[in-house]
């Protein structure tokens, strides 16, 4: 009887010993769930709080200067004295001694022959055509070939021909000088004109057989 008892409660032994360790297992794992839980509870719970608090920035005075020392100076300086007419400084002599010697060189001689130089002023006094033994005749041919765009111009126009005045001085030996443009009416004629008067050779005006000089206007006749 004995016996029969003893196999029982060993039987009961095994068979409580599963039954204890999974209860155990789930103990454990309950807790283990159970701090889990509690461990992301207060991760929520727990959170970083920023706080903004108004700071007031009170500008510093700035620092006082720093203090400036005025050493005596050693040398004294020139005086100044003021008078009526403004500030005098007392003069101080200062001696310089050098051991140059300086050598004046002596001054080039250079010749110089001045040009002689012809007066371009004309003198105008002459005697009027009405004076002369003569009227002084053209030598050379008189060219000017009006400019084209002029000429184009003009036979547009109608014009078959206009008049050029020039107050003309010639000397003893015929040489044409101009004086004055009496007439042109037109300006692009101008360089023409120079030409003329640059080209143009007259007869030596004379009055009672000798040369002498003459000035008259002389009209010049163009047609396009």
């Amino acid at each position: 009887m004995s016996s029969v008892l003893t196999n029982n409660s060993h039987k009961l032994r095994k068979a409580k010993h599963p039954l204890f360790a999974f209860c155990l297992s789930l103990l454990v794992l309950a807790c283990a769930l159970l701090l889990l839980w509690l461990g992301q509870l207060a991760k929520r719970a727990v959170q970083d709080k920023v706080i903004v608090r108004e700071v007031a920035i009170v500008a510093l005075p700035p620092p006082p200067p720093p203090a400036v020392s005025q050493a005596s100076s050693s040398k004294s300086l020139p005086s100044l004295v003021v008078q009526g007419a403004g500030v005098a400084i007392q003069a101080v002599d200062i001696m310089v001694k050098s051991s140059l010697e300086l050598i004046s060189p002596n001054e080039p001689t250079v010749k110089m022959n001045m040009p002689t130089l012809q007066s371009m002023s004309i003198n105008t006094e002459a005697f009027s055509l009405d004076n002369l033994d003569d009227v002084p005749t053209l030598l050379t041919r008189v060219k000017a070939p009006i400019p084209k765009k002029l000429s184009r111009e003009l036979t547009s126009q109608g014009i078959k021909k206009f008049i050029i005045k020039l107050d003309i001085f010639i000397n003893e030996a015929g040489r044409v000088s101009l004086l004055n443009i009496v007439q042109n009416p037109y300006v692009e004629m101008n360089p023409q004109i120079k030409d003329i008067v640059k080209n143009t050779r007259f007869s030596p005006p004379q009055k009672g057989g000798e040369a002498v000089r003459t000035r008259f206007i002389w009209p010049i006749e163009f047609t396009p």
